[in-house]
């Protein structure tokens, strides 16, 4: 996606993802992640789900250590800074993300860990 400007592959299980780049914490490195999202105003919102995993996302490692990213979204690149979204934004937003991704419900139901709801604010 990111090497087409995203021309190709912005839609997974019917619907669209973003590509989010993350600052690798140990290597420095560019880490590139697709990601289910949800538009919010003028930010977007993902979910540090990993399937339920009892260990997150490496991508939310990286957002903890240095929260400035950028996320390619329809042929554009933002660049973005990550903040967890509130109690309120989260009850906001759940039922819309779990509209996106139903299995986002169940992976809430077996995680022995939060999920947390990240926003990806323009910065």
């Amino acid at each position: 996606m990111r090497r087409t400007g995203g021309r190709l592959g912005g839609t997974a299980l019917g619907t669209e993802f973003l590509v989010l780049r993350t600052i690798g914490r140990r290597s420095g490195r560019p880490r590139d992640a697709p990601l289910l999202f949800l538009p919010y105003g003028d930010s977007f919102a993902i979910v540090a789900s990993n399937a339920a995993s009892e260990r997150p996302p490496a991508w939310w490692f990286n957002l903890q250590d240095r929260p400035e990213a950028e996320a390619l979204v329809r042929g554009r690149n933002h660049l973005v800074r990550a903040r967890v979204a509130t109690t309120d934004e989260i009850t906001e937003l759940w039922s819309q993300l779990v509209e996106v991704y139903s299995g986002y419900d169940h992976y809430k139901s077996i995680a022995k860990r939060e999920l947390p709801v990240v926003i990806l604010e323009p910065r």
